[in-house]
């Protein structure tokens, strides 16, 4: 699907690389939300899939990404799944890298398997919205949070749907390198926000990071590596929690993520 634009991200990846900016948009054509679009498209956007035609939506698109996840099934192996166990049961925020279109089917592979079925929730960057085609349809029908550098938005939208999925239990996602690098197989820099909701909101975090090759074609097997559980601290701070809980995250991701 993005083959054809491989040359030319990689292109922007080695010039993002030399600049130093690991979490450059790198992507081309990715849409750029004016304030008009954010007013009229996320800010209406059915965040809590309240109206039932996003709850028809919803089923549907559920039901095509967990058949395309069992597709996918054979080519990934789950490494630590025993270490996601304890974590049955209740809401807790995953982190992953972000190198493909499609990488959340890996971690649906894993919260599925979980028993989290049709219970997760992606944030998603607020461009998300103006995919067209397909991809862009299924997006928007699936539980996506989207993300606003927009206070207003945050405020008002955003932080009271994450503590509404939280309620119901559900696995959220959140790619905190934040833009998405084609086939990129090293850790970047993350970015704070997953640990400061998981700090705020005193749910833990599980740390996973996918490895994957070409074994044929376009045909890749993929190993989602997954970590301890990391949990707040009763006895620091919200500020202090995001700095520990991110830099436990960081090293498990430089792990599997490191440069030969």
């Amino acid at each position: 699907m993005f083959a054809h634009l491989k040359p030319l991200v990689e292109e922007n990846i080695k010039q993002a690389i030399a600049v130093g900016d690991l979490n450059a948009k790198v992507m081309p054509g990715d849409h750029h939300v004016t304030t008009a679009e954010r007013v009229k498209y996320v800010y209406t956007f059915d965040i809590k899939k309240v109206k039932i035609k996003s709850k028809i939506r919803r089923y549907f698109a559920n039901s095509v990404v967990n058949k395309k996840t069992r597709a996918f099934a054979n080519n990934i192996k789950i490494d630590g799944f025993e270490k996601a166990q304890s974590l049955q049961d209740r809401a807790f925020i995953i982190t992953g890298n972000h190198y493909s279109p499609f990488d959340s089917l890996i971690i649906r592979h894993l919260t599925n398997k979980m028993g989290y079925k049709n219970k997760l929730s992606i944030v998603v960057n607020e461009s998300n919205l103006f995919i067209k085609g397909q991809l862009g349809t299924l997006i928007k029908a699936l539980d996506v949070l989207p993300y606003a550098h927009d206070f207003k938005y945050l405020s008002t939208i955003f932080n009271l749907a994450l503590p509404h999925v939280i309620n119901k239990g559900h696995a959220i996602l959140i790619y905190p390198e934040q833009e998405m690098w084609l086939d990129y197989p090293y850790s970047r820099p993350l970015k704070a926000g997953a640990y400061h909701y998981a700090a705020t909101y005193k749910i833990p975090l599980l740390p996973t990071f996918t490895t994957f090759q070409k074994i044929k074609n376009n045909t890749y097997e993929y190993t989602l590596h997954v970590g301890e559980p990391i949990y707040p601290n009763d006895t620091l701070s919200v500020t202090e929690n995001k700095v520990q809980m991110m830099e436990e995250d960081n090293n498990f991701k430089m792990f599997w993520g490191k440069k030969d």
